[in-house]
């Protein structure tokens, strides 16, 4: 007990940091993006960024003809899809590091099969539902984004690609980790039931 005690305490204390982490990173992604948005609209020649005209596809790098390069717009349209995925990502996973705070609280004190824990876990398990739509959703929208920032249907008039597809693959292993959340709920708690059964025997 002494040792679970100890060890979700140096837990509580990691994913504390980790919370701040997350709104720290989030807030450096707006203020980023937010400042190249006020440079493009005070001047719209500059140059927000390098390398634009590069684009990696697996291990090959097709460089593209400057004229081809993504535009100043193109490039913080992309930027603010991000941050609008990154948005609900981050606020769900501060949610759950929150709700693991929560499930390690008890352990801290010496109650690992305290009646809160299990609601707990079923949480996180619908959180990580969450996460799993919007990263298949973000990946979607990048491709999507991708097609139409590099305009890459211009290279099938050249006449020597005959067609350009995305080969996207939907993501569904997020589903596994949402069961075996609940399933480990359930078990958190029959285990409290049995702890209250044995507690009130003594």
């Amino acid at each position: 007990m002494e040792k679970l005690m100890g060890i979700s305490k140096k837990l509580d204390t990691f994913f504390k940091v980790m919370q701040k982490l997350v709104l720290i990173g989030f807030a450096v992604m707006i203020l980023v993006t937010a400042i190249l948005t006020i440079v493009n609209l005070v001047n719209p020649d500059a140059v927000i960024g390098e390398d634009f005209h590069i684009v990696d596809i697996g291990p090959i790098t097709i460089e593209l003809a400057q004229e081809l390069a993504l535009s100043n717009s193109a490039v913080l349209a992309y930027a603010w899809g991000v941050v609008l995925i990154g948005a609900v990502a981050a606020v769900v996973i501060y949610y759950v590091f929150g709700l693991v705070r929560k499930i390690l609280q008890p352990m801290i004190e010496g109650r690992p099969f305290d009646a809160g824990v299990g609601a707990h876990i079923k949480k996180i398990g619908y959180a990580s539902l969450v996460l799993g739509v919007v990263q298949n959703v973000g990946a979607m929208l990048e491709t999507s984004m991708a097609l139409k920032a590099f305009d890459l249907a211009a290279f099938a008039d050249i006449g020597a690609v005959r067609s350009i597809t995305a080969n996207y693959t939907l993501d569904l292993s997020f589903l596994i980790i949402f069961f075996l959340l609940l399933l480990i709920a359930h078990v958190f708690n029959y285990g409290t039931e049995l702890q209250q059964l044995s507690d009130e025997t003594i």
